[in-house]
């Protein structure tokens, strides 16, 4: 008797579910049990870097700004700095680049400079931001 290939895969997975379903013991905490039932390890604080949390910038939303090469033009051959400036506002906690939330800084009218910093008002919750001064060279 011939099976058609969706049976055959319904089949297969109706078994390797029964089996996963034998593996679950309330024993073992929930994050064991999913693991041996996925067969492979969950992502933890520990086992991951900063970079695996894809975390854009709140002014040009993305991730990684591109790198500039020597001549002017952008390359992939380097990955570009991450958000890592932070509102301090617990409601809002937006991450920047260091140099966007400069630029953005920059542009505003009330914004104020002191020693090395520039300070003014974070772009979604107005709660007060600062960064390190970059010069033209930097960004």
């Amino acid at each position: 008797e011939e099976t058609s290939a969706g049976e055959k895969r319904r089949q297969l997975t109706d078994d390797s579910s029964s089996d996963n379903k034998k593996r679950w013991s309330e024993e073992r905490s929930i994050r064991d049990n999913l693991e041996l039932w996925l067969g492979s390890s969950l992502p933890s604080p520990l086992s991951t870097e900063k970079s695996d949390y894809l975390v854009e910038c709140g002014i040009c939303y993305s991730h990684r700004l591109p790198v500039m090469s020597d001549e002017g033009d952008t390359t992939t051959d380097e990955e570009g700095p991450l958000p890592e400036e932070k509102c301090s506002n617990s409601n809002c906690n937006r991450y920047y680049h260091e140099s966007c939330l400069f630029e953005w800084l920059h542009s505003l009218p009330t914004a104020r400079v002191s020693f090395d910093r520039i300070f003014g008002n974070c772009p979604y919750c107005c709660e007060g931001v600062s960064v390190k001064v970059l010069n033209r060279a930097q960004h």
